[in-house]
């Protein structure tokens, strides 16, 4: 008998313990079409900062049809493993978002400026300036939950005024979109104060996180100040803020 035959008996029954794990495994994902919590490692980056204000409070989730979404209102967007999955196959890396985290993309109910009650989607995605290109029939072939900040923590003038100013500077859609960021390596100007705060590059969740801030709603949703933290949606919506004056 090969003396090394233990030896590789005991490898290959590894190796088929192993094959089997991960077959299961894409079973498993190929059949989940719910929202889901996460892949592990990466849903364990998802985690808030717990904030230290004492009258900090959280935004609200709510199950509402489109035609309740209010200005300010923060959309998270999700898809099941399978549909996620199924994106990833066909090579639209723009998906992996959906698959490793709980939400894969965030976006603002906004008023277009100059043009009030005209409700627009304040958002940027890979390749794309931020923009304010769709209106609220944009979700209606989507799967999103709603996230809606305090009453009266928003200064609505200063939102449209945010609205007007980031489309601008973050115009071009070859830098409009913050790779740094998502990469954990550092985060775009995400507390902007004044209007030449208001950076050239965001993700989709650091946009939130700036506009809500810039409308006086400051959210504690970014470790060590943006450097080595991947700012995920869920980190973002699952935050808490305070209102400032």
């Amino acid at each position: 008998m090969n003396r090394f035959q233990p030896i590789l008996d005991g490898v290959r029954t590894r190796g088929l313990a192993v094959l089997l794990f991960f077959s299961l495994w894409a079973l498993v994902s190929c059949a989940g079409n719910g929202i889901h919590k996460g892949r592990p490692p990466f849903s364990f980056l998802e985690s808030s900062p717990r904030g230290s204000q004492v009258d900090s409070a959280a935004m609200t989730r709510l199950l509402i049809p489109a035609d309740q979404l209010k200005t300010g209102d923060v959309i998270a967007f999700w898809m099941g493993h399978g549909e996620a999955l199924a994106y990833l196959r066909r090579g639209v890396i723009q998906k992996v978002p959906y698959e490793v985290f709980q939400y894969g993309h965030l976006a603002m109910v906004v008023e277009a400026p100059g043009q009030p009650g005209e409700k627009r989607l304040l958002q940027v995605a890979m390749g794309e300036a931020v923009n304010i290109d769709h209106d609220l029939g944009y979700l209606d072939d989507k799967q999103w939950v709603v996230f809606r900040p305090p009453h009266g923590s928003l200064d609505h003038d200063r939102l449209e005024h945010f609205v007007g100013r980031v489309t601008t500077t973050a115009s071009d859609p070859k830098r409009a979109y913050d790779y740094a960021g998502i990469l954990g390596w550092k985060n775009a100007p995400f507390q902007p104060e004044e209007p030449e705060h208001v950076g050239s590059r965001y993700s989709c969740a650091t946009l939130v996180v700036a506009a809500l801030h810039y409308s006086g709603y400051e959210l504690d949703a970014v470790h060590r100040g943006g450097r080595l933290d991947v700012v995920t949606p869920r980190q973002v919506v699952g935050s808490r803020g305070s209102v400032r004056d």
